[in-house]
């Protein structure tokens, strides 16, 4: 099953349970990769959060039910996720225009938002520089952390200086985020250093990395955007469809980023094998 398929797949899951409770950590589990990174290529390819999707679908199936006469607003409120009528009512009139009461009546003008498909479309546009490395065995000290933006922050502050002072931060994985699949989402990613030594710094986690063949891809670093993200959504939905290569999904992927006192890189490493 590929990427397309999956991310389908994801989509198919939504619109069986708009009308229970979504559990967020299906998305990873059918991507195989951490509800975060999937977050990240959702966004990317769509525009808007997954969140922001299932609400806007529930809200589409909402105008049915109430036109049809399904049961009482209240009913239809309860029915996709709101705790209240009133709760209820105010999102429908935000994305509708008019009140759910209103909704009922002939010639309102009103909004639907359709089930995504997604399908493989190559722009061609904008060019995609890379290249290939092969690694033999390494392994990263640092902290297990869902890998999202404020745990970057704080490793700058806290596991930097630490890793400085035991002089492991070399070349070229001297920075680095690990984005595990089919890891639980709390502990999806180690974001830390290379361990050239015997020992970490007390009280850090330590990963090892298989040998590989990664396919590497860099990007321009824009504070307040995520173009690490970006650059792995485009990897993954423009790159490796048209390459020789399927990812690995038995290695992480790397974000790796520059600091004060080294040379400015940033660059996304993805595990690959021929296909």
């Amino acid at each position: 099953m590929d990427w397309l398929e999956r991310m389908n797949g994801v989509v198919c899951y939504i619109e069986d349970h708009l009308d229970e409770q979504i559990d967020f950590g299906v998305f990873g589990r059918i991507l195989c990769c951490s509800t975060y990174e999937f977050s990240r290529v959702f966004s990317f390819m769509t525009g808007m959060p997954v969140s922001e999707y299932i609400r806007r679908r529930r809200l589409s199936r909402a105008v049915f039910d109430i036109q049809g006469g399904r049961g009482r607003i209240l009913d239809v409120a309860l029915k996709y996720g709101y705790e209240s009528q009133a709760a209820f009512t105010r999102a429908f009139a935000a994305m509708h225009g008019v009140s759910p009461s209103a909704a009922r009546k002939m010639g309102e003008t009103l909004r639907t938002y359709p089930k995504l498909s997604f399908s493989l479309t190559i722009k061609g546009v904008n060019a995609m520089d890379f290249r290939m490395e092969k690694m033999e065995e390494f392994r990263i000290a640092g902290r297990l952390c869902d890998g999202g933006y404020d745990k970057w922050c704080d490793f700058d502050v806290n596991g930097i200086p630490r890793l400085e002072a035991a002089n492991m931060l070399h070349a070229p994985l001297w920075y680095v985020g690990a984005y595990f699949r089919k890891r639980p989402d709390e502990a999806a990613c180690i974001i830390g250093g290379e361990l050239t030594g015997s020992a970490a710094p007390e009280g850090m986690d330590i990963e090892v990395i298989a040998p590989a063949t990664w396919a590497v891809f860099p990007f321009a670093f824009r504070p307040g955007e995520d173009a690490a993200g970006e650059t792995y959504a485009r990897v993954v939905s423009e790159w490796l469809p048209e390459s020789n290569y399927l990812r690995d999904e038995n290695l992480p992927y790397l974000e790796i980023y520059g600091h004060w006192a080294r040379p400015k890189r940033f660059e996304i490493w993805i595990p690959v094998v021929e296909k």
